[in-house]
């Protein structure tokens, strides 16, 4: 091939590419729609810039509120396993990044290839691969906004329990018998407040740490009540109040799950040997 060949061929791929212009390289390709008119393409394209703008702010799962107010408490308030929540979604996150971005280097080196190779079949499968591309950039944007706003939670909720940077799994083993006294007073109440009575499967998490049913149902029901008394007073409660009760409840209950330890035959509930420890002493 002579020198004017290669460059007539490069002048044609850089035609080719700058030929892409989305909607409107669309309806050339298919022809006359029945519809949309080249008026009507037009207002559709000159808004498309705005779309364009306003995808920035999505390309990812879920907003912060929902993921720091919903995902983080769902079925706990154990700071521990809110910070655990936090890494998990990071992980998950930082997971799908890196598969991703191998992903985009791969595709990369095809589209150098095909516009190298330079034929109409080819051309078009590079400048598919980056559109395609180009789309993929929002969500990897919102990947990476949701990867940062899990690891400021993360910190936030250190902090505000005054948990050291370097905690370790015996520090979130300790913290579970608190959680899951809270957890199961938690699901009584509200079975409580739904039907009068704890349901089979929350009866059965009382008495895995070592709380009498009718106990706890004479404990919960009290409360319920007294909860009542406000609202007929016209004294709302608010969450704060559950909150309080809940933080009683693992106070009053902690040592209860030593007895069901003993009846099972359990020394010891933590096994240090098996646990990822930091030292925190140097």
């Amino acid at each position: 091939m002579t020198n004017t060949k290669k460059v007539i061929q490069l002048d044609e791929v850089k035609d080719q590419r700058s030929e892409y212009k989305g909607l409107q390289s669309l309806q050339k390709s298919v022809g006359g729609l029945s519809t949309i008119t080249d008026e009507k393409l037009a207002i559709i394209a000159s808004k498309m810039s705005e779309i364009d703008r306003a995808n920035h702010t999505v390309g990812r799962s879920q907003t912060q509120t929902t993921n720091q107010l919903m995902s983080l408490t769902m079925m706990t308030d154990s700071p521990y396993r809110m910070m655990r929540q936090c890494l998990s979604q990071i992980e998950k996150k930082r997971s799908a990044l890196e598969e991703s971005y191998f992903k985009m280097k791969k595709k990369a080196i095809s589209i150098k290839e095909w516009y190298a190779k330079g034929d109409e079949m080819s051309v078009l499968k590079a400048q598919e691969a980056e559109a395609r591309a180009f789309r993929q950039k929002d969500y990897i944007d919102g990947a990476l906004k949701e990867i940062a706003t899990f690891q400021c939670a993360y910190d936030e909720i250190r902090e505000s329990h005054n948990i050291p940077e370097k905690w370790d799994e015996r520090d979130a083993e300790i913290a579970e018998i608190d959680h899951h006294i809270k957890q199961a007073f938690r699901q009584a109440h509200r079975d409580v407040v739904q039907t009068g009575s704890i349901t089979g499967g929350n009866m059965e998490y009382l008495e895995q740490y070592g709380i009498h049913i009718q106990t706890a149902t004479k404990i919960i029901r009290d409360y319920a009540a007294s909860e009542e008394a406000m609202i007929a007073e016209g004294k709302m409660p608010t969450v704060q109040h559950l909150y309080a009760f809940l933080d009683r409840m693992a106070l009053e209950f902690n040592d209860s799950h030593k007895l069901v330890m003993k009846r099972i035959g359990i020394k010891d509930l933590i096994k240090e040997d098996f646990l990822y420890l930091e030292n925190k002493n140097g």
